[in-house]
């Protein structure tokens, strides 16, 4: 079940669970995914910024905090928050494409392809990453960089062939 099918009883379950066990960290950071789920940002963030306070290294609850800071549209800390988990885990693909399509989305496509090329560095099958690092490419008037990643995405996932 994913987190945008919780029922109101499982969310329940998920904030007694956090206020049961304030110190587990885990805890936290399911009841911030639930949150997020159900379109409810504000208290997602209070209840990632309780997981980063429990647990500052954890790139996770960064990623979270990040997720939850966009919910609220606040871009600039959700950069910062993306920034902070690719920082705690450097090999971790789904972060540093995050982050990538955070700046994007800002119009900072320098660092957005840079953290987009991290990306594939990791995990060179991410379909995706390839597609959105060859519309920054196309973006920043790099036609050569643009045309390989796209053929790279459409190789990799003939849905994204276009």
């Amino acid at each position: 079940m994913s987190n945008s099918e919780l029922s109101a009883d499982d969310l329940e379950v998920l904030k007694q669970t956090a206020l049961n066990n304030p110190n587990d960290v885990t805890a936290h950071l399911d009841l911030g995914a639930g949150l997020i789920g159900q379109m409810k940002g504000q208290e997602a963030l209070e209840a990632y910024m309780k997981a980063v306070r429990l647990q500052p290294e954890n790139a996770k609850a960064h990623f979270g905090l990040a997720k939850a800071f966009d919910a609220l549209r606040r871009y600039d800390e959700m950069i910062d928050a993306f920034k902070e988990a690719t920082f705690l885990a450097p090999d971790w693909a789904e972060a540093s494409y995050n982050l990538g399509l955070a700046l994007m989305v800002v119009g900072q496509y320098e660092d957005a392809g840079e953290s987009l090329q991290q990306t594939v560095k990791i995990q060179p099958d991410h379909a995706e990453a390839h597609r959105v690092l060859s519309l920054v490419y196309g973006l920043t008037g790099e036609k050569d960089a643009a045309e390989f990643h796209k053929k790279e995405a459409a190789r990799l996932n003939p849905e994204l062939k276009a």
